[in-house]
């Protein structure tokens, strides 16, 4: 019996442009063969050359291919001619073809392992694998009673003695017809690996990057060349040096009492020549006159040909809100403990913070429980402001490093509705079309409301004295951080807003509203502890205000001015949101706050595909920047499109998907304060419009479906998405997404 499957496709193609290879494995001796292959139509050609294989070489046909239900697999006219038994796995059930699943596990697992050590590039994968399954099949395994699968199908023991370290070091002879006396009588290479009906070994020319096969090869498996980039003076240990080094070192001999090397030695009486520096004129490269470098020390703000004063204005907005805006980026707030630590204000805040939790018996220290493993936590800073801009008070916050909780140990149900974007921008839009009053309110300490019923274990706080290192804090009700917390939270409030005459809305869970023959007020709550008020009776509001800070203890913010990094206009009646604080903060975190702008956030020309070209080195750096980019999306409709398409590659990007984002921050520079606008002169219309982009992504050949919605003539929703199976005409694609817009709007 014989287990076949194919691996594949790689995103780098092999040196010879392989994508695929094929894993046929022999069910009795559990022999492996590896066929490399550019695309999934040489498979029938090949399987059926490797049964003609066998069956010269071992005078038998095999009885029985086992595969999965792949396509390229059949071939029943074949079967049938050789008397072969097709067996195939279920869809979806991958379990039923194991044996060659599970060898897949073992060739990876081997050929990373290979590549790792040798530093080889990506593209040498083909050589990995191969040189895998070579090692594979001459190691003995309890399987097959201590024999290797080679020994098992030849009935011999393989030769040990022509195993070389992968990727090691190595001097293939030149041929003498193509050399003369003077030349080099030796290649310098790398050992790649075994030809298949040659006595000789596969090679890597390190200085013309041809592979070749050779006979006559003295290997030195202790060096690594891509190993090593810098000079080594270890006589005991050879390494490649690169052409960059010194040519020659005089290496001291083992008597000699100094312990250093001194590779550029300054002898008596000797004049020390300064090293020259070139007088011409330095002229930067055109390329990088889009990019200003915000290094210390290399360039600051009065000196950047685009500085970003040049592309923020507040005269479009009222004086009252201009200061508003602008306190929130003279006012600095601490990252650590330790810096808050130093400032007074900062002291007082986390004092009433910890008094706060001591009077509510948040928690109890107690000396830590055997086997007990404590989570973590740490303190938050935040600067609340007044309606003016002045500061109304400076808040630390204590919170749980919760993600270090296990499921049913120390938390079982976490579930707690978070009120969605689109329903915040609904109650605005209505807000400003009806001359609604919004208001704002925070609960103090919210979460402390909430008993807890799991036993959790918390270390002792920054700034909590105890008696001795092993003590710790139970806590005996819910604490910011916890994964429960947020739950036991909202099931107090959600009872006392219901007791208060309020309706839980069915679409939105955190919804609330109450009907009055003179009133309709709505109720948000839409970030655990804070809420936002629209309605036209301020008597509902004075009456809804005074029960939560009876129940709760509440702080009256006033008219909403910021919410989520979202910062909210009044003008006479309309509204307008933007993230302005929040572009400038990422632009000055990625370093792009002095680049130079562009007017769109991508370029049509370029389509974003898994190209294989150099991976990017900072995924993580990747993938913060694309989340920070999709959170602007909640008042940048105009950069949906792009950061969709980018945030496809967050496992594997490259360095043009980098390139991509960062033209996305030079768009934003060009106008951080842009975002919705609400007006008031709207009917109670509800439009909603679709799109699809047939094809649109290379790789899977997927369509997009576009849609917006809009109540009168606000924007509140709108949304970029792939769709979920392939499209066989651009008709099936705009049906596909008109259906997405019809559930949407439901």
């Amino acid at each position: 019996m014989l287990h076949c499957d194919i691996w594949g496709p790689l995103n780098v193609p092999s040196i010879h442009g392989h994508k695929y290879f094929i894993t046929i494995v022999d069910d009795y001796s559990r022999f492996v063969w590896i066929i490399l292959i550019k695309s999934k139509s040489e498979v029938s050609l090949h399987i059926q050359q490797f049964i003609t294989l066998i069956e010269n070489q071992f005078h038998i046909t095999p009885k029985t291919l086992r595969s999965d239900n792949g396509l390229e697999f059949h071939m029943p006219s074949f079967y049938n001619a050789k008397g072969i038994l097709h067996q195939k796995s279920c869809v979806e059930a991958p379990q039923q073809n194991s044996r060659v699943e599970r060898k897949h596990q073992h060739i990876l697992n081997v050929g990373r392992a290979l590549l790792f050590q040798s530093k080889l590039p990506n593209c040498y994968w083909s050589s990995v694998v191969l040189h895998a399954i070579f090692l594979i099949n001459r190691v003995t395994t309890p399987l097959l009673n201590h024999k290797s699968p080679y020994h098992v199908l030849y009935d011999k023991v393989p030769d040990s003695n022509t195993f070389k370290v992968f990727g090691c070091l190595c001097f293939a002879s030149t041929l003498q017809s193509h050399r003369t006396k003077l030349q080099s009588m030796a290649r310098k290479s790398i050992f790649l690996g075994y030809q298949s009906g040659y006595k000789g070994y596969i090679l890597l020319d390190l200085h013309s990057r041809a592979i070749f096969v050779s006979r006559h090869v003295t290997f030195h498996e202790t060096v690594l060349p891509y190993h090593s980039t810098s000079p080594s003076f270890d006589i005991d240990n050879w390494h490649y040096i690169t052409p960059s080094s010194p040519p020659f070192v005089d290496v001291p001999d083992s008597t000699s009492p100094s312990p250093l090397l001194d590779i550029n030695p300054i002898l008596p009486n000797h004049t020390v020549i300064p090293t020259r520096v070139s007088t011409r004129n330095k002229i930067a490269l055109a390329y990088l006159k889009d990019y200003v470098s915000s290094t210390t020390n290399s360039i600051n703000a009065s000196t950047s040909p685009y500085p970003i004063s040049n592309y923020i204005s507040y005269a479009n907005i009222s004086p009252s809100h201009s200061c508003f805006a602008m306190s929130l980026h003279t006012d600095p707030e601490p990252k650590t403990f330790t810096e808050a630590n130093k400032h007074e204000c900062w002291q007082k805040a986390m004092q009433d913070e910890i008094n706060a939790l001591n009077k509510t018996g948040t928690w109890k220290i107690v000396d830590l429980p055997p086997n007990v493993k404590p989570i973590g936590c740490r303190w938050i800073y935040k600067v609340k402001h007044h309606v003016d801009g002045s500061i109304e008070r400076y808040k630390a916050r204590l919170v749980a490093k919760g993600y270090n909780q296990i499921e049913g140990l120390d938390y079982f149900d976490t579930y707690s509705p978070i009120a969605k974007l689109t329903t915040v921008r609904i109650v605005i839009a209505l807000a400003s079309m009806n001359q609604w009053h919004l208001h704002q309110i925070d609960v103090n300490n919210a979460f402390l409301h909430g008993e807890l019923q799991e036993d959790v274990h918390m270390v002792v706080p920054p700034g909590v004295s105890h008696s001795h290192s092993n003590q710790v804090c139970k806590l005996n009700k819910s604490l910011y951080g916890l994964k429960q917390a947020s739950r036991k939270w909202f099931e107090k409030l959600t009872s006392l807003l219901l007791l208060s005459g309020y309706t839980q809305a069915s679409s939105d869970h955190s919804l609330f509203l109450k009907f009055t023959p003179s009133s309709f007020t709505i109720l948000l709550v839409y970030d655990d502890d804070d809420v936002i008020l629209a309605g036209n009776s301020l008597q509902e509001f004075a009456s809804i205000k005074q029960i939560l800070h009876d129940a709760f203890q509440i702080k009256d913010l006033g008219i909403l001015k910021y919410f989520l990094g979202i910062e909210v206009a009044h003008f006479s009646s309309d509204i307008s949101l933007c993230q302005r604080k929040y572009c400038l903060d990422l632009l000055e975190d990625s370093g792009f706050l002095n680049s130079k702008p562009i007017s769109t956030p991508s370029d049509p020309s370029i389509k974003l595909y898994n190209d294989g070209l150099e991976p990017y080195p900072d995924i993580p750096a990747y993938r913060r920047l694309i989340g920070r980019l999709l959170y602007l999306n909640t008042t940048r409709p105009n950069i949906t499109f792009i950061t969709q398409q980018l945030s496809q590659f967050l496992s594997n990007p490259t360095h043009t998907h980098f390139h991509v984002a960062t033209r996305v921050l030079r768009y934003l520079k060009s106008s951080p304060g842009r975002g919705i606008f609400f007006p008031i002169n709207a009917t109670f219309q509800l439009q909603g419009f679709s799109d699809a982009d047939w094809a649109g992504y290379r790789d899977t050949k997927r369509s997009i479906s576009g849609q917006c919605f809009f109540l009168g003539k606000s924007l509140i929703y709108w949304r970029t998405k792939k769709q979920l199976t392939v499209s066989r005409s651009s008709s099936e694609a705009e049906y596909r997404a008109l259906a997405a817009a019809s559930c949407e709007l439901q």
